[in-house]
């Protein structure tokens, strides 16, 4: 194998593992090496085939018979006469003296060099072949790495629904083109067969300035005074400067208001983390997320999605740089896909970020970039959360009686421990704050859940794993689960591992992990280690690049509450029905 050969062999292994495997910085770095490598040698062989072929052509009227070492050359393997005329074998590049050569009648020189013309025309033109995979393969990575620079979306449209309350609804705009706006909403319906209503009309709730450039022309508003467990349809308009004082409808969405809190209630809700646009990566001007789109084909009876981190990933395959622009054009890219804007006017989303809204692995605090990245994710998605402390971004709320607790597993967490140094993932004022939630819910509520972007379970063991989960944080780990054990129907949601598990922890509560909901799944890097350190493991999935869960909650079934989850991956049934499903052993909660 020559050194073309090994050259193109590496681009095109780092410029298919990029695409569709793994969209790693450091194949992304080893991919612009060794295209232009590649490239040069590939020119260069190109060229002095053609060159040699030419210089055959000039020398058939000459007394030689120009041989290669080219085992498809006739001539390669002798060297003597034909029809008694001299031949010897050259060399690529070989100097020739013509004049002491006489010309050969034409039948002959067209035997003499035939054979070598042809194969030189052959090897050319599968050069030329592969020259064409190189840069159609380069293009594609260039459109990979830099859609969000080559396309920043600059004119994005957004509306859509955040956390909804029993009476009130968060809504989050993103309108660049002027003109002052108006919310204008009725109810659809209500009650356990969401009866139809008749001639509501629309009421309006106020005008209002549209957003400025200073947050990217995002916005959240709330609309209040609703009424609970009732559908609403709600409409955005534009007041245009104009002598007829116009409006347009710009855009409108839908959601049904929560049961009033304690109340007993039915859930149904998606949870999962990790997307990353057009991956597997295919050529197409509009760039799609394929694990929403899966989500949609259950969108019609969801009534939230709960987002638990990596929304963006800032730091693969390219790290654009830590302001607020390079931030806020990741969020853009996805808030641009079609299925994205679909799924997010259909059903309502609160999110938890991770690393990759960040950097990877991040455990740094409030140290850059983190200032920018924590502006960009509110514009885009944390003030559209239910309300939280001021300056932080953990939160809680209810859906009837149904308690959520959402942690911030980055901002307050130190160093992983080492060599029996203690560490928390959720610092001081977090923790004290979560042990106050839990010990309020903890027989006000049927059904509890944690939201954490990293799991708990320790069966993620590769050094990743063992410093970035829970695994790295064992002391608070144990502090906590020491509290959770004595909590009834409490489940812990997580992310982040681009894999699914539903382990039952040592203090009995369950973890369903699901991830990615679009994203790459590690194929050969590390192995989950099943029933470890006192856990039970209930299903692991590896394989998919798209995987979320869907749960189930009926609380109003007595003291018995029901708790069921869904794994939907386009691997099964192609996402329609579920690949696993769980029925969890509730208990008495009152």
């Amino acid at each position: 194998m020559n050194l073309v050969n090994v050259a193109s062999a590496l681009h095109l292994l780092f410029s298919a593992s990029l695409l569709w495997v793994i969209p790693s910085q450091l194949l992304f770095l080893a991919d612009m090496v060794a295209f232009p490598v590649s490239l040069f040698l590939l020119v260069r062989e190109i060229a002095s085939k053609w060159s040699l072929a030419t210089a055959v052509e000039r020398l058939r009227r000459h007394s030689i018979e120009i041989c290669i070492d080219d085992p498809q050359s006739e001539c390669s393997s002798r060297e003597g006469s034909i029809s008694g005329v001299a031949t010897r074998r050259i060399k690529h590049h070989e100097h020739l003296d013509l004049s002491q050569y006489k010309p050969l009648p034409e039948k002959a020189a067209v035997l003499l060099t035939k054979a070598s013309r042809d194969g030189h025309k052959r090897l050319s033109l599968s050069n030329a072949l592969l020259l064409l995979v190189h840069l159609v393969l380069f293009a594609m990575v260039l459109d990979f790495v830099y859609r969000p620079l080559l396309a920043p979306a600059l004119d994005l449209f957004v509306f859509r629904p955040g956390h909804v309350s029993h009476d009130s609804a968060k809504l989050h705009i993103r309108y660049s083109d002027g003109g002052q706006l108006e919310l204008r909403y009725k109810e659809l319906g209500s009650g356990p067969d969401w009866t139809q209503a008749p001639n509501v009309p629309w009421e309006s709730a106020g005008v209002f300035e549209p957003p400025t450039n200073t947050t990217d022309f995002t916005m959240t508003t709330a609309l209040m005074n609703l009424r609970p467990s009732t559908k609403y349809i709600v409409g955005l308009h534009c007041r245009q400067p104009t002598f007829y004082a116009q409006t347009a409808l710009l855009g409108s969405v839908e959601f049904k208001t929560a049961p009033i809190p304690g109340h007993s209630a039915h859930l149904r809700f998606a949870t999962g983390s990790c997307i990353k646009p057009n991956f597997p990566y295919r050529p197409t001007l509009s760039p799609d997320i394929r694990g929403f789109a899966s989500m949609l084909d259950h969108s019609e009876d969801l009534d939230m999605v709960v987002f638990l981190g990596d929304f963006i990933y800032a730091d693969l395959p390219l790290y654009f740089g830590s302001s607020v622009e390079d931030y806020r054009r990741l969020y853009r890219q996805v808030y641009r896909t079609q299925s994205a804007r679909r799924m997010m006017r259909k059903v309502p989303m609160v999110h938890v970020y991770d690393d990759h809204e960040i950097m990877n692995n991040w455990h740094a605090g409030d140290a850059p970039p983190m200032g920018s990245a924590l502006a960009a994710y509110n514009e885009y998605n944390g003030l559209a959360n239910p309300p939280s402390p001021p300056n932080h971004a953990y939160y809680n709320f209810t859906y009837g009686d149904i308690a959520f607790y959402a942690w911030d597993t980055r901002r307050y967490r130190s160093r992983w421990e080492t060599g029996g140094s203690k560490a928390t993932m959720l610092g001081k004022e977090q923790k004290v704050q979560f042990i106050q939630w839990l010990t309020a819910v903890n027989h006000t509520a049927a059904v509890k859940f944690v939201i954490s972007s990293v799991p708990l379970t320790s069966g993620w063991s590769n050094v990743d794993s063992s410093q970035d989960t829970w695994r790295g944080y064992p002391t608070e780990r144990a502090e906590i689960l020491e509290l959770t054990k004595y909590v009834p129907n409490l489940f812990f949601l997580s992310g982040d591992r681009h894999e699914m598990a539903a382990v039952e922890l040592p203090s009995g509560n369950i973890e369903f992990s699901t991830s990615p909901i679009s994203q790459f799944t590690f194929p050969l890097i590390g192995q989950f280690k099943a029933n470890i350190a006192g856990e039970t493991t209930l299903h692991h999935r590896r394989a998919g690049h798209v995987k979320y869960g869907i749960l189930d909650v009926d609380t109003r079934t007595g003291s018995v509450p029901q708790v069921t989850y869904s794994l939907y991956t386009t691997d099964v049934h192609q996402g329609k029905r579920p690949a696993w499903v769980y029925e969890a052993k509730c208990s008495s909660w009152r």
